[in-house]
């Protein structure tokens, strides 16, 4: 009969991430013994016992654990969950005869290298790979693989010092961040495969494997990869996943790994798998000692704790199938100035725990590594809906607000100047973006045909002139406008575009664009929304931005002729929790979908109710330029309109949005959120839209450019400007409150 209660279990680290097992031990009767280097550490404070020891210095870790073993308690069991010190835990195993992997083993299971040339051995797929220790090797190497690749210490985890690299400029600095947190000064470098990426973990108990939990990875903030969450279980199909099962298997024994845990970060790439990494530990990041549990009803510290004391592992049967997932919590660059929502956070249904080590004063970087971030919100539900709902609410609830010091700002002329290098002729990134210049230009950004469509909507919009009131009592502004229950901290939003690659001559890439956009639209206080395109498979990529930016984002999807393909793109839309859907009808007749031959239609009423209701959630009809279209729009039951002219690229010589935006809200009134779309450059453009009776006003090109020239960063600077500059020319007509500028018109004086 198993005898478990009045053992002792060593437990190498006693970080957060260990407190589960080692409280699971006490509870189980089992004394626990832990190490760490920080005496401060949360899990020592728990425990039993303590050893003061690096988790990495596994000879001087070893010499006070046999020191232990032979004066104050004999130690039954060693383990470590979710920190890298599997090494460690294998020498102690060895000595003191207790269950384990050989210490070559777990070197192998730690040293990038070692790791690769195992799998490579068995025939198990890695990414392309060369060890080198100059930069002169690293160049060579470089051009060898086709200038697309990772660079990354052999030994560290967190992702310190791993990077994506996609030109030789960026090589030298690349390789110098990961020399700093090689142990031996050498690193890898390996070919760059874009593909959806999972989290396994196993428990292997005498070379039998269970598979413990599979979770989608969420990795974000290119070219560094930090883990910015997971999702349990995968949504990826069963066919994938179990490919994806049989290939960690299978390193699992090329490793060598045959007692103990073990986990995996794979890639699926079309019909190809590809091993990142296999450790001989379980999870980090919340999966083994939270998200599997949640999502399982299985005890994985239990199990892992059976194991290091030889017995074998027992009750791995899902007791229920629930959905988990966890949320990284990371703050805008700047010095941290408040903080809100963290009790109302935790009062979220199906919020179960939230981790936060953030105060005022602190400062928040741009991420780099799995280190740079303030928390973590842990949520599981009956359904994958309920679930990612849960997250996005607790990750909307709780603010950090952060002042950008001039280390996080970016010059207005290196953003301008940038943007004009890489876009090479495609956008002329003028000073005053009017359409002057880039007339005729598609493929580019300017308007069709002789581009008088874009020219007149700036023009009209310009022909409005601001009519002050300077005795006023507007001394406090407020700023903040609802948006389908999401609370932004202006009314401007940015539009979806996509085209990277058609219209902006590869600039940047379509992934990188529709990150920037919405993660710098997110980091300024509004939300982000994404386009669909032309290519068939590129919704996907703006599916991916919203699930990674907690669905603060919509999708406007082409008007497709095959209603079947818009379902899909909805139903794609609502699994990772957008906000809102919606389409731009305008586009039925635009260029770039006639050039790669995809059929697109106007839609009877009938069919727009159709997909309405289909979408269940909000639904935004973009591309509305008469009262008639909108008041049949509403009865459609669409809830938002944004009035539009497409930038004057489907045709130059529609009406200016401008000139229409106050007979649409007439005809819609309160039933509908109407934006403006075209012409706006500046707050008091956008003043201008909503005192003619717009709820939001839409920005494209500017926020393109500044996508293309600085990133997240320059994006969330634009609109940051602009907020400011509406709340100045707001206190000029004398109105502290958008509910207060709405129609507004008596602000307005018109010029011929």
């Amino acid at each position: 009969m198993e005898n478990i209660k009045g053992k002792s279990v060593l437990i190498i680290g006693g970080g957060v991430l260990q407190e589960p097992v080692i409280s699971r031990a006490r509870e189980m009767g089992i004394t626990t013994v832990v190490v760490d280097g920080n005496p401060e550490a949360p899990g020592v404070k728990i425990a039993d016992h303590f050893i003061n020891s690096s988790t990495l210095d596994a000879e001087a870790t070893l010499r006070e654990v046999v020191r232990f073993n032979s004066s104050t308690a004999k130690i039954d069991g060693v383990l470590t969950v979710g920190t890298d010190a599997t090494y460690t835990v294998a020498v102690c195993a060895k000595e003191l005869g207790l269950p384990g992997i050989d210490p070559d083993t777990a070197l192998r299971a730690t040293d990038k290298y070692l790791m690769r040339k195992a799998l490579r051995t068995a025939n198990v797929p890695v990414p392309d790979f060369e060890v080198v220790d100059s930069i002169h090797k690293a160049m060579e190497i470089f051009e060898k693989l086709e200038n697309d690749c990772v660079i990354k210490p052999l030994r560290n985890m967190g992702a310190r010092g791993v990077r994506r690299v996609s030109n030789i400029d960026e090589l030298k600095e690349a390789f110098e961040l990961a020399k700093s947190f090689s142990i031996d000064g050498r690193v890898i470098i390996e070919q760059y495969i874009e593909a959806p990426e999972l989290s396994i973990d196993a428990l292997v108990y005498n070379g039998d494997i269970t598979i413990t939990g599979v979770a989608d990875r969420i990795i974000e903030y290119s070219p560094y990869f930090v883990e910015t969450g997971h999702i349990m279980p995968s949504n990826l199909p069963e066919n994938q996943v179990k490919y994806a099962v049989d290939t960690f298997k299978a390193g699992i024994k090329a490793i060598g790994i045959d007692n103990g845990a073990a986990k995996g970060d794979i890639k699926i790439s079309g019909s190809s798998c590809f091993v990142g990494e296999i450790a001989g530990r379980l999870s980090g990041g919340f999966m083994s000692a939270y998200t599997y549990p949640y999502s399982s009803g299985v005890d994985l510290m239990e199990n892992a704790l059976r194991i290091a004391l030889g017995f074998p592992p027992h009750n791995l049967t899902h007791s229920r199938n629930y959905v988990s997932i966890e949320r990284a919590i990371i703050a805008p660059p700047g010095v941290v100035q408040d903080i809100v929502g963290l009790d109302e956070a935790r009062n979220i249904e199906f919020v179960k725990d939230i981790f936060f080590h953030c105060k005022v004063g602190d400062t928040a970087r741009f991420p780099k590594n799995n280190l740079d971030k303030f928390g973590h919100i842990i949520v599981a539900a009956p359904d994958r809906f309920s679930a990612i709902r849960a997250s996005h609410n607790a990750i909307r609830t709780i603010k950090i607000s952060t002042v950008a010091g001039d280390e996080h700002t970016i010059p207005e002329a290196v953003i301008n100047d940038t943007a004009r290098e890489r876009f090479n002729g495609r956008c002329f990134v003028c000073n005053d973006c009017t359409g002057e210049r880039c007339r005729g230009m598609m493929p580019g950004v300017g308007g069709i045909a002789t581009g008088e469509g874009f020219v007149r909507s700036v023009k009209r919009i310009r022909r409005i002139d601001i009519i002050p009131r300077y005795i006023n009592d507007a001394k406090v502004v407020d700023t903040s406008a609802d948006f389908f229950g999401a609370k932004c901290g202006f009314p401007v939003l940015p539009g979806p575009i996509t085209g990277a690659i058609t219209n902006l001559g590869g600039a940047i890439s379509e992934l990188n664009l529709a990150q920037s956009i919405v993660k710098g639209a997110n980091q300024a206080g509004t939300v982000g929304f994404v386009g669909d395109g032309a290519t068939p498979t590129k919704f996907k990529i703006g599916i991916r931005v919203i699930m990674e930016n907690f669905g603060l984002a919509v999708p406007i999807f082409k008007p497709r002729y095959d209603q079947k393909m818009i379902f899909e793109r909805i139903e794609a839309a609502k699994s990772v929790g957008a906000l809102a859907v919606g389409m731009d009808i305008d586009a039925a007749s635009f260029m770039t979908m006639d050039m790669k031959g995809q059929s697109t239609s106007t839609k009877t009423f009938e069919e727009l109710r159709e997909l309405v209701r289909f979408a269940e959630i909000p639904f935004i009809l973009k591309g509305i330029l008469s009262p008639f279209d909108a008041e049949l729009a509403l009865k459609a039951g669409v809830k938002g309109i944004i009035v539009s002219n497409h930038g004057g690229r489907v045709s130059d010589s529609l009406v200016a949005p401008i000139d229409m935006i106050a007979d649409i809200k007439r005809a819609v009134g309160s039933d509908a959120v109407v934006i403006l779309d075209g012409g706006v450059r500046s707050g008091a453009d956008v003043l201008k839209a909503l005192a003619l009776g717009a709820d939001f006003a839409m920005i494209g090109r500017p926020v393109m450019i500044y996508a293309v020239g600085g990133g997240v960063q320059a994006v969330r600077q634009y609109f940051e400007r602009i907020a400011v500059e509406l709340k100045k020319a707001m206190t000029f007509v004398g109105v502290n409150s958008i509910g207060c500028l709405k129609g507004k018109k008596d602000a307005l004086y018109f010029r011929d």
